[in-house]
């Protein structure tokens, strides 16, 4: 029997293989990473094996994954990871340990959680459905991207904005260095007129840094004890960058102020912020993001000042993951219900196909219909010949809605590779005897889409 393949042009099977947090430890990940001339050499030698028809890789932190339209998921998937191996310098048995081949309904499946962030570490990642894009958009700036990427990556983007919208999925920070950040805003209402202060230039002082300056804070400085540090991130994320030896006076000319360092002992008192020369008793934020604490709680007994510290800020991380779960099973009821939507494997084009042709063969015979009754009929009003094209435009239409419908929808009818065949026999020869092929939705096109 010939495959969808080899009838239409269209891969028999959607794959992903997967190499993530689940399946692999995070120290080991980057033995499988890719750099983005690494992935593209990758992407073009596998597409140009005779079983892969579309495939696009997306390497983060937590996951390389490759996702492929193929003709057949053994030949295809034992390219993939036989190419995997190699680039990672580990053998195959090792390779069959740590990662998970998903075909078809449920790679499809797969794919729309990935994009809602049902499949990060962190539930409701927002950065993920970005990186799935930029996977998507590259495969098709290197031509690795076709008619079934087309299809299903839309739709994953359509069912990630439908989640985010329905369930507020995402919503609530889970990150200390983002909450703190977040509740800054909501003290200050905006932070464009304020002069923040991170103190530490660490993992968690970087964040918040680079937090700050996305939110528009008027002037961000970032006092740290190591120089080339503070240089190294005032340059990614924008700043000023201070000495310990200038601590009292930039805490004197900053509205807010994120601690973030080691140190084991207090480095902001109340003594202290009282002997301050250049100090003026103005509303100001300090935010203690630090283990053990940086600021000490006693700073609060001082006119028009506010501290929030990291239990506060832990309690709101846990409230929000809290409410994360809680949206789980509505998210993955959308989840099912696009499926459904979708249908089962493999997607339709035949089918699609055969409908349109299906729509014009009736078409054709409402034409012709149509001209040899106007011949017959010479006395007809002009007004009398456009009732009568209608009424018989509208009988064509509405007896071939019906199996043009079903068509679609039945599984039997979808999974059937020769299915054209049987539909033309069933009507007439005219129809089905050509391939009409579905017009291609481009990368960019599909894209551009799921941003409206």
């Amino acid at each position: 029997m010939m495959s969808n393949a080899a009838i239409n042009g269209t891969p028999d099977h959607f794959i992903v293989i997967t190499l993530n947090h689940k399946n692999l430890s995070l120290r080991d990940l980057p033995d499988f990473s890719f750099e983005p001339d690494e992935l593209d050499l990758f992407l073009l030698h596998a597409a140009s094996q005779p079983d892969i028809e579309e495939i696009a890789g997306l390497c983060t932190c937590n996951r390389t994954e490759f996702f492929a339209a193929v003709r057949s998921v053994k030949d295809a998937a034992h390219a993939i990871v036989h190419d995997i191996a190699k680039h990672a310098g580990v053998s195959l048995e090792k390779m069959r340990d740590s990662l998970d081949v998903i075909v078809d309904a449920s790679a499809v499946e797969h794919l729309f959680k990935l994009a809602a962030g049902l499949e990060s570490m962190i539930i409701g990642d927002a950065q993920i459905l970005g990186q799935v894009k930029q996977a998507y958009r590259h495969a098709g700036e290197l031509g690795t991207c076709g008619r079934v990427f087309n299809l299903v990556f839309q739709k994953a983007f359509s069912v990630a904005k439908r989640i985010r919208r329905e369930t507020g999925l995402g919503k609530g920070r889970l990150s200390i260095s983002a909450l703190a950040v977040e509740q800054a805003e909501q003290f200050f209402g905006t932070l464009t007129p304020v002069v923040a202060t991170v103190i530490g230039a660490g993992k968690m002082g970087g964040l918040t840094s680079k937090y700050l300056k996305a939110a528009g804070v008027k002037e961000l400085r970032i006092v740290n004890r190591s120089l080339e540090r503070s240089l190294e991130l005032a340059n990614e994320a924008g700043g000023k960058v201070y000495g310990f030896d200038e601590l009292d006076r930039v805490i004197a000319e900053s509205d807010l102020v994120i601690s973030a360092t080691a140190a084991p002992d207090y480095l902001i008192t109340k003594e202290m912020l009282e002997n301050n020369p250049s100090w003026s008793f103005q509303k100001k934020l300090f935010v203690d993001i630090a283990l053990p604490a940086d600021i000490d709680p006693a700073i609060t007994d001082l006119e028009g000042i506010h501290l929030i510290d990291l239990d506060s800020l832990r309690e709101a991380a846990r409230e929000n993951e809290l409410q994360r779960l809680a949206q789980i099973e509505t998210a993955n009821d959308i989840v099912e219900d696009e499926l459904d939507r979708l249908g089962p494997w493999p997607l339709p084009f035949h089918i699609d196909a055969l409908a349109v042709e299906l729509g014009r063969f009736a078409d054709f015979i409402y034409q012709d219909e149509l001209q040899n009754i106007l011949a017959d009929m010479p006395e007809l009003t002009p007004a009398q010949q456009e009732a009568i094209a209608a009424r018989m435009k509208r009988l064509a239409e509405r007896i071939i809605l019906a199996p043009r419908r079903n068509m679609r929808k039945h599984k039997v009818i979808r999974t059937c590779p020769n299915a054209p065949q049987c539909m033309a026999e069933l009507f007439v020869p005219e129809c089905g005897a050509r391939e009409t092929p579905a017009k291609d939705v481009t990368t960019e096109e599909a894209l551009a889409r799921t941003e409206r």
